[in-house]
């Protein structure tokens, strides 16, 4: 039996640490304590995983969330850089929440709309918006990764499978892909070393409230 941590067994699938938290979530991981069983998981994602049994990268670089192209680690300071830069979750919480609760968002849907799609660009994400259509598309958002070669792929969309994310939605899930993973039974971090690429200009658009409903003290 060959153990390995979520984060080693992301590199050696060429998979991001977020979709490893997905995958464990969903049962797609045979877990020993914080352990990946490699060789059981490996037959689980040949067995049930639609695409099969992903490519083994064996790339022992850490695999970054966000847009992978950008390597560049910057120091944290006040001025926000409006390429997509690479910063440690520590740093991007704290800008967060110099953000949350303090801006008067304009709720119109147009303009909500927009925030959906800089929120998706902020994280190195697409927003894609379908109208309802009677083929499955039920009026909405669906968030893609592009850095997925194969778009076909279930792992090329993050989430509204059937176009079905309202604008708040969308950037709370977006949010999400930025923040540290956490071991839901103890609040531990599940990386040491966390850190995701973002475009820091587009920060406040992932700041709370998600919703002009959302009340402080809300998660």
């Amino acid at each position: 039996m060959t153990l390995m941590s979520l984060a080693e067994y992301a590199r050696r699938v060429g998979k991001s640490r977020a979709a490893m938290t997905q995958w464990k979530k969903a049962g797609r991981l045979v877990m020993q304590g914080d352990q990946v069983d490699v060789e059981a998981s490996d037959a689980w994602q040949k067995k049930y995983r639609r695409d099969g049994m992903p490519e083994i990268t064996g790339d022992a670089t850490t695999v970054k969330r966000g847009r992978p192209s950008v390597k560049q680690h910057v120091e944290d300071g006040p001025q926000l850089n409006t390429e997509p830069t690479c910063l440690t979750c520590d740093v991007i919480e704290a800008r967060l929440a110099a953000l949350d609760w303090k801006q008067a968002f304009d709720w119109s849907v147009e303009v909500q709309r927009e925030r959906a799609k800089r929120a998706a660009q902020c994280v190195g994400l697409v927003a894609i918006e379908s109208n309802l259509r009677d083929d499955g598309h039920w009026g909405g958002f669906q968030l893609r990764n592009p850095a997925c070669q194969d778009q076909a792929s279930t792992d090329a969309i993050i989430a509204g499978f059937g176009f079905e994310l309202s604008a708040w939605e969308v950037v709370k899930h977006c949010r999400h892909e930025i923040e540290a993973s956490v071991w839901p039974d103890t609040g531990e971090r599940m990386f040491g070393d966390d850190d995701a690429t973002v475009v820091p200009s587009l920060l406040p658009t992932l700041a709370r409230p998600f919703h002009q409903h959302d009340k402080f003290g809300d998660t």
